[in-house]
């Protein structure tokens, strides 16, 4: 064995210690890990620059190529801009969209697609990204881009479950997101930066933080991991251990967390809100506020509406700390003064409250008042309108049938006296026919009374049978006997023997028309007298 070989294996064993020390010294030295976010932090202008003369080079080439090579270019643009600025960003995922419509590729339409996903939650337009999402099909892409989908699916769901942080949406989304992730680990290599990051999201997101820790470690012992990936990842690991209560290795990986993203140029991130809440919370004021001085710059840069008010909310808070150590500085009686001052102008404030609440009750009452009154009169005109109604059929009907039967008995008085041969009471000019045709003008009258007032009758009752054999009738035309019976029916007369006393029929003969009609008819027997009433 050679010098050479010896030195290369001895270095291979010596990687995992270095691996473990400089871990062990990332969680174990909060003021260190700060210390080199501050130099970083000072340095934020030359990386900058770098990634800008990167941009420009690239859109220096877009002017210079065509087809698949200018796509790739506004890809490449895209990735730059997606964490360093929203409106550019979107601009050129929107441009890949067009490109892949003029080059009818389905794999490059899906992945232009997911880029304005991407965006669109990097914004807080999670209305928008949720329309954006739903248009998006997969099913004819090749398995990168279909892994390329499944990524932002999972980004979805679990961005809309931070956003939405209410049950049972939150738990609904991070259960859509952990189903999204089974289905992307299928198109992933087992071991690989992307599958141990897939892994740790989800461990992360079912609160198995034990589990998720040493997945997100193991992807940060891996070779050639961006720097991006790393930002996200030791951020991630930071809010683990807040959540465990663990402060001075959340303070580690958050700065190491927020150090790679200024290295990387990326202003779509939480790191430094984050570390700022945190060091806020220990006292440490100074540094807690220009961490958020810096993260709200970087979210006004890049756009995202989310992160604006989120960082917006804890800077009033820190300044305001800051006021008060200077406040503390002066005199009792100032403090004293100050806070009458406030507490008078609170209770003015309270008392203007009250009064503007009693005057819309005041208001909302007199509205109520007025709509109850308009509603009583309006149920007492219904009330008067339908007895009427009732009244002037009830009436008109059956002062046409006594006459009718008034009628009967005059008939059969004359035929009486025929018989008996008395024919100077008679008048020759009395016949039979002139009782069927007053029977027949009484029908035709109640028919008009009645489609008066039920003008739809004929059309929604010929609308219970599957077919009218031709025996429709038309609007405004006398009704077929069957017709008359359930109008009858409709109006309130359900007693068959007063049916038949007015329609001149026995009640065998009523109730045979009866049964013949509703089993004629397309709805159960039962019910075909409740959608008469519905009529």
């Amino acid at each position: 064995m050679n010098i050479t070989s010896l030195f290369r294996i001895l270095f291979l064993l010596l990687i995992p210690v270095v691996a473990d020390a400089a871990g062990s010294m990332a969680v174990g030295n909060p003021e260190k890990m700060l210390a080199g976010l501050d130099v970083s932090l000072q340095r934020k202008d030359q990386y900058e620059k770098r990634k800008l003369k990167e941009i420009d080079g690239l859109k220096g080439r877009l002017h210079t190529v065509s087809g698949e090579k200018r796509y790739d270019v506004l890809r490449q643009l895209y990735h730059r801009y997606s964490s360093y600025q929203y409106d550019s960003a979107y601009v050129y995922a929107r441009q890949m969209g067009h490109m892949a419509q003029r080059l009818r590729s389905v794999d490059y339409a899906v992945e232009s697609q997911c880029a304005v996903v991407f965006c669109l939650l990097s914004a807080g337009l999670y209305n928008e990204a949720s329309d954006a999402f739903d248009a998006i099909d997969c099913r004819a892409a090749s398995a990168p881009y279909r892994k390329i989908y499944y990524t932002t699916a999972v980004r979805f769901y679990y961005d809309m479950a931070d956003f939405t942080h209410a049950e049972p949406y939150m738990d609904r989304y991070i259960r859509q997101g952990n189903a999204y992730t089974d289905s992307l680990l299928t198109y992933l290599h087992k071991g690989s930066i992307d599958w141990w990051y897939a892994v740790g999201m989800r461990q992360m997101k079912q609160r198995r933080y034990d589990a998720c820790m040493k997945s997100f470690q193991a992807l940060l012992n891996l070779k050639d991991v961006d720097t991006h990936t790393k930002a996200i990842v030791t951020s991630s690991m930071g809010w683990v251990c807040l959540f465990k209560r663990q402060d001075d290795r959340a303070v580690c990986y958050l700065a190491q967390a927020a150090l790679y993203d200024n290295e990387a140029v990326t202003r779509e991130t939480t790191a430094l809100c984050t570390l700022a809440r945190l060091l806020y919370r220990h006292g440490d004021i100074r540094r807690a506020t220009e961490y958020v001085r810096q993260s709200l710059e970087n979210a006004n840069f890049y756009g995202a509406r989310q992160r604006v008010i989120e960082v917006s909310s804890i800077l009033p808070i820190i300044e305001h700390d800051r006021y008060q150590m200077v406040e503390h500085q002066r005199n009792a009686l100032a403090t004293t003064a100050v806070i009458a001052v406030l507490f008078v102008l609170a209770l003015l404030l309270f008392t203007w409250f009250i009064r503007r609440q009693m005057k819309k009750i005041k208001q909302a009452q007199a509205v109520i008042a007025e709509r109850k009154a308009q509603l009583e009169q309006k149920n007492a005109l219904l009330q008067e309108v339908n007895k009427i109604k009732d009244e002037y059929i009830g009436q008109s009907f059956y002062a046409n049938a006594e006459y009718i039967n008034k009628v009967e008995k005059l008939y059969r008085t004359i035929d009486r006296k025929i018989a008996d041969r008395r024919y100077d009471d008679l008048r020759m000019s009395l016949k039979e026919s002139e009782l069927i045709a007053e029977r027949k003008s009484m029908f035709a009258d109640f028919d008009k009374t009645f489609l008066n007032l039920f003008p739809t009758f004929i059309e929604q009752y010929n609308r219970l049978f599957a077919d009218t054999g031709g025996k429709s009738v038309e609007k405004g035309k006398s009704l077929t006997t069957e017709m008359r019976i359930f109008a009858l029916i409709r109006l309130g007369i359900t007693d068959s023997e007063r049916i038949a006393k007015f329609l001149n029929y026995s009640i065998h003969t009523i109730n045979t028309y009866k049964t013949r009609v509703k089993n004629k008819s397309i709805v159960d027997n039962d019910q075909f007298e409740a959608k008469i009433m519905e009529i």
